[in-house]
């Protein structure tokens, strides 16, 4: 079991991501954060912050207007993640940060800008395919490219295909090389998404990965710590193993991508 300190965690992913901050003049404002949530602050022609929600495990990049000096609060989620300091270190830490680095500094902050979508919310059921996607950067490095092609090249992230396309060859080749005790802390990762999952991710987990993992007693250790009813779920998915299901409906590409080819 890892066990680090989340107040270095917190600074490893806010130092990365001042560094794109600071190159378009931001400044870091005062905060104040709590027993619950560790937050950086940070104005320029916007606002943008980091919190870090203990109760959840989870972190978000964030960005709102400006009244005045001070942020408007309406504030718009570009990027989110899984952070847990009993099970993450310093390189998922880093990798968070580079994200938001990114996220600020590259294609993914204009195409966030451009069109905030405002997703359903069933409950605690947030947790969507692209933060999935995401929390297998942790995994496979390679894919945090490949979600910023991604999401810069289609109008939706396209979950199920990414998943399919991305990630699941990846992750049949991973399992298949693991032993025993990895794949255990692979399945408390994935009971953890699962449970705050909507239904595509979900469906991705246990009917895409899962039925990847040819090996009968590796699926098994892979729904080990997920709870019971979820286990049945997943048992009942693999007998879908070689049938066609629906197919994920097409997503029309960036207008911008293709005036820029155009040109």
């Amino acid at each position: 079991m890892i066990t680090v300190d989340m107040n270095n965690a917190f600074n490893i992913i806010a130092g990365k991501t001042e560094k794109a901050l600071f190159a378009k003049g931001y400044t870091k404002a005062d905060t104040a954060s709590s027993d619950n949530e560790l937050v950086a602050l940070y104005i320029g022609e916007s606002a943008y912050s980091i919190v870090y929600t203990f109760s959840n495990k989870r972190i978000v990049l964030r960005t709102c207007g400006i009244e005045g000096d001070e942020p408007d609060n309406e504030w718009r989620t570009l990027a989110t993640w899984l952070f847990d300091p009993e099970t993450d270190g310093q390189r998922e830490a880093e990798s968070i940060g580079s994200d938001f680095e990114e996220t600020i500094s590259g294609p993914k902050q204009s195409a966030a800008v451009q069109k905030q979508k405002k997703r359903k919310k069933d409950g605690e059921n947030n947790v969507d395919a692209l933060f999935f996607a995401n929390r297998m950067v942790t995994y496979f490095p390679e894919l945090r490219d490949e979600i910023a092609y991604e999401k810069a090249h289609y109008e939706e992230f396209r979950g199920v295909t990414f998943a399919e396309e991305k990630i699941v060859p990846r992750f049949a080749d991973l399992i298949k090389h693991s032993n025993e005790k990895k794949i255990e802390k692979i399945s408390a990762g994935l009971a953890a998404i699962y449970k705050s999952g909507d239904l595509d991710t979900k469906g991705i987990i246990t009917y895409d990965l899962f039925n990847a993992v040819e090996d009968d007693e590796k699926f098994l250790l892979l729904i080990k710590e997920f709870p019971v009813p979820d286990q049945k779920v997943a048992k009942a998915a693999r007998k879908l193993r070689g049938k066609t299901l629906k197919a994920e409906k097409p997503i029309k590409k960036r207008k911008y991508v293709s005036d820029t080819l155009n040109n």
